[in-house]
């Protein structure tokens, strides 16, 4: 669990010096976390429940080793040179600027927007999304998540992760009581069963997923699975766009595509892939 600025401030450490450093670096997390790009001395007091005048001589120390630095105007401390060269570190050691990289040349090759994402329980999280130049396209959105069977990267995990279903002679009850006679229920049940059997079993024939819109948005996506050097950390790509746009036809260049930049992405760094960026 993440501490909030407040928590990391008011800890009480067992040295002057510690607690300094608690506190500047709950400073730092306010000041990053501002939603405004910045905040002032006195917002800053508030967020991390610090007095005026300790809050002042830190912020002190802070701009002069380059931490962080005042607005043009004067009034709002924001993130510093020092603090911006350790965030561009950080970052290229995620493997973020590689993975755009790769989701905007597939962006680039499909005329559609690229994504990446992972699975949580039985949902998949946007980690990273690159738009399509086309006027008419998906908007990609990051940090949302949606239910497998909603998204064609759900689909791909689905389909090279999970056994097929037991199989039962349609209209056979449960409890194998095949005299019983035909349940409806259970034969809806069925049906639906069946269909995501087939679908998952195409996408594993073919090598990607490819699933349309169900609500009607006249949006199709195909996906496949990114081997992420991890068992337990589930990665796809997919690109989405207008069914009209990705017609049948193209299915199998466009599926190349999904495919190749999906092995390009393998190994991606835990970092990421854990969506703590």
């Amino acid at each position: 669990m993440t501490e909030s600025s407040t928590d990391l401030a008011s800890r009480t450490p067992r040295s002057s010096g510690v607690q300094s450093v608690a506190r500047a670096a709950a400073l730092l997390g306010a000041v990053v976390d501002s939603p405004s790009g910045g905040a002032t001395l006195t917002e800053l007091s508030k967020l991390t429940g610090l007095n005026v005048s300790t809050v002042h001589r830190l912020l002190g120390t802070l701009c002069a080793e380059g931490l962080l630095c005042r607005s043009h105007e004067g009034d709002r401390f924001q993130p510093g040179p020092v603090l911006l060269r350790l965030g561009r570190r950080s970052l290229a050691s995620t493997g973020l600027p590689e993975v755009t990289a790769v989701l905007k040349e597939l962006a680039d090759a499909t005329g559609e927007t690229a994504s990446i994402g992972m699975r949580r329980g039985d949902r998949v999280l946007v980690l990273v999304s690159v738009q399509s130049e086309q006027p008419l396209r998906y908007l990609g959105e990051p940090g949302v998540s949606v239910p497998l069977t909603r998204t064609a990267m759900g689909v791909a995990l689905l389909a090279f992760d999970t056994p097929s279903p037991p199989q039962r002679t349609p209209g056979q009850r449960r409890g194998g009581d095949e005299d019983a006679g035909p349940d409806p229920t259970e034969d809806a049940e069925d049906a639906e069963k069946w269909s995501w059997h087939v679908r998952l079993l195409a996408a594993q024939f073919r090598g990607y997923a490819v699933l349309d819109g169900a609500d009607g948005s006249g949006l199709r996506g195909l996906a496949a699975p990114v081997d992420s050097g991890s068992p337990y950390i589930q990665l796809a790509v997919d690109i989405q766009g207008p069914a009209g746009r990705m017609t049948d036809d193209r299915l199998d260049a466009l599926g190349a595509r999904v495919v190749a930049a999906a092995d390009s992405l393998r190994g991606l760094p835990v970092a990421l892939a854990l969506g703590q960026l």
